[in-house]
Formats: C-alpha cells, sequence, structure tokens
C-alpha cells in the first residue's frame, strides 16, 4: 500500500516497528553508497535520485513485515546471477525481510551500477 503526500519519514514511520528499522538501515546505506544522492518521494514512496538527477531507487515497506529495495532502471543494471525481482521491465528490486542478514556486499554493486545512469 502506498501512501501520498508525505515525506520520506513520514513514510518509514507510518511502518510497524519491525520495518521502520529496516527502512531506516536502507536508506542510510543509499546516502552512503551512492554518491550525490538526493531524496524525495514519487508515487507515495521515498525515491533516491543519482548525482544526474535521475530517479534510480525506491523503498517500498509492506505491512507483511518486508522492504522491497527497488531499481527503477533495472534493465539498464548487470545482473548476471538474476538476483532482481520482478515482473516489470524497467523496475526490479530485492525483497528484505527483517532479520534475515542483507548481502550488503550485492547491493552495494546494484547501487554503484545506478551512479551511472543518466537521461
Amino acid at each position: 500500500m502506498t501512501r501520498k503526500n508525505q515525506n520520506p519519514d513520514d513514510y518509514i514511520n507510518s511502518f510497524s516497528e519491525g520495518v521502520v528499522p529496516l527502512l531506516t538501515e536502507l536508506r542510510a546505506f543509499v546516502h552512503a553508497t551512492l554518491p550525490g544522492v538526493t531524496e524525495g518521494m514519487q508515487y507515495g514512496v521515498p525515491v533516491f535520485l543519482n548525482a544526474h538527477g535521475v530517479p534510480v531507487i525506491y523503498l517500498l515497506g509492506s505491512k507483511r513485515n518486508h522492504v522491497n529495495f527497488g531499481f527503477l532502471r533495472s534493465a539498464e543494471l548487470t545482473d548476471p546471477d538474476g538476483i532482481l525481482r520482478g515482473s516489470g521491465t524497467p523496475s526490479k528490486h530485492i525483497r528484505v525481510i527483517p532479520g534475515q542478514p542483507i548481502d550488503e556486499e550485492t547491493l552495494a554493486a546494484f547501487v554503484r551500477q545506478c551512479a551511472h545512469i543518466a537521461f
């Protein structure tokens, strides 16, 4: 369920106790990993723009206790191991579940690829 007309903090804090820390951690991870990142809201979810101003990453919280760490231009990313999930052509994601380890190395590799996407 997406929420309209909110800022990223309001969006994150609207979820359950299990999802809020994960959304917060993933948000910080994007800021630490993607040079020149800015953030905003699009389609009711937090979206991160790279230094070129291109929306490249989104965070979609779920009431079912997980977060989709999404890539808006996934067709432009190299994914030789087929890690990204989803049926959309331009947008795919990695599902992250509270309490389960995050493969930060793999996630960072996808995030770093997003730095080079331009209009």
